[in-house]
């Protein structure tokens, strides 16, 4: 598999997949801070995801169906990536039973991210999604915009800044769970 693995460099602001392309690799993030995004056919961006260090990414419908993307992966800092065609991927797990079962488990943590992300924007508050946002992400909070925090959790940047002063200001009075 040596032969088809490819190791490159972003920079930051450019795209490792582009909305509407086919990119049928499996990417692993060695260093940096990657967003997963949807671009509307009006040009509003909803982010999906974030990826820093030590994460891997791709697009499930590009690596089995061969269609085109439906997100963008934009590098929000410098990033190093290794990147493995998803057959040539599959192709040595389905031949080694421990990797396997290290693809299997993968498959396991990405099916319970999206199902809690799910839940989150049908079942919760902004603001609860934002504090659930703030523990599941506090390793990279600091190194993101509130723009782009308030993207991901589905609201303007205006609305998080209310929601961040109601959890200020009931903070600062004692109050557990302000709405």
């Amino acid at each position: 598999m040596a032969p088809h693995i490819c190791n490159t460099n972003h920079a930051k602001g450019s795209q490792i997949i582009k909305q509407g392309e086919v990119c049928q690799d499996v990417i692993f993030l060695r260093r940096g801070l990657a967003q997963m995004s949807y671009v509307t056919f009006e040009g509003k961006e909803w982010i999906k995801s974030f990826f820093a260090e030590n994460s891997v990414m791709g697009s499930r419908r590009c690596q089995i169906m061969g269609e085109p993307s439906h997100f963008a992966i934009t590098c929000l800092e410098d990033c190093e990536v290794t990147a493995i065609p998803y057959d040539k991927l599959r192709s040595v797990c389905s031949k080694d039973p421990d990797l396997m079962a290290v693809f299997f488990d993968f498959n396991e943590q990405v099916s319970l991210r999206k199902e809690k992300r799910e839940y989150e924007f049908l079942c919760l508050s902004a603001q609860d999604r934002y504090r659930g946002f703030l523990e599941d992400y506090a390793h990279i909070v600091p190194r993101l915009t509130q723009a782009q925090i308030a993207s991901f959790i589905g609201i303007t940047p205006i609305a998080l800044s209310r929601i961040r002063k109601r959890i200020n200001q009931a903070d600062n009075l004692g109050v557990a769970g302000a709405q």
